[in-house]
């Protein structure tokens, strides 16, 4: 991974696209009202997030990755594996985005001198007076007020993505929406 210094300046130059698409999120069932807060990630850091900084709302590509992702199934080779858990709600979040770094495109990833393995590796093993070299990049794109989310690649599937979205950056014509025609959930984040 490049510096931080590095990276401030080649996430400059680096291009954004627009997301328009919907994404998955698994919440705890007694979190249904605030279902796309994303506060649990200014307490506790996360693999873009170093605790206490700033908020990064994590949505999935698909159900299954959503539930992969919070180690609510395990994939064999062949064959999916429910774990006994707490109950918890999977939201369907129509997204809007106008500015993200797809960090899923080989090209990006050469250019800021990291890896798969590096993106999706255990970012729990760095000490708490160090940053892990993905949450550097996400304090990074942060910072630069213009990258509205990361679209990445899922450390359970490799075939899979995820979103860490920067709530406090969105655009003004951006927007995440729960999906819910019945009118229960009631959440939406615009730019």
């Amino acid at each position: 991974m490049l510096s931080a210094k590095a990276l401030e300046e080649k996430l400059k130059i680096l291009p954004v696209l627009p997301f328009s698409q919907t994404s998955y999120r698994l919440i705890h069932a007694k979190y249904y009202q605030t279902s796309l807060s994303a506060i649990g990630s200014r307490m506790f850091a996360g693999r873009y997030n170093p605790k206490e900084q700033f908020e990064v709302l994590y949505l999935s590509d698909s159900p299954i990755t959503a539930l992969q992702e919070v180690n609510a199934i395990f994939r064999s080779s062949s064959q999916l594996f429910p774990v006994k858990d707490i109950p918890r709600i999977l939201l369907s979040i129509e997204c809007q985005l106008t500015k993200v770094l797809d960090l899923t495109d080989d090209k990006i990833v050469s250019e800021l001198k990291t890896s798969f393995q590096e993106l999706t590796g255990s970012w729990l093993l760095y000490s708490k007076d160090s940053l892990a070299p993905t949450q550097l990049l996400g304090k990074a794109c942060f910072e630069s007020g213009i990258i509205e989310a990361l679209k990445v690649p899922s450390a359970q599937d490799p075939r899979a993505f995820n979103l860490a979205i920067f709530p406090e950056r969105l655009q003004e014509n951006s927007r995440i929406q729960v999906f819910d025609d019945s009118g229960f959930i009631d959440a939406v984040i615009e730019g």
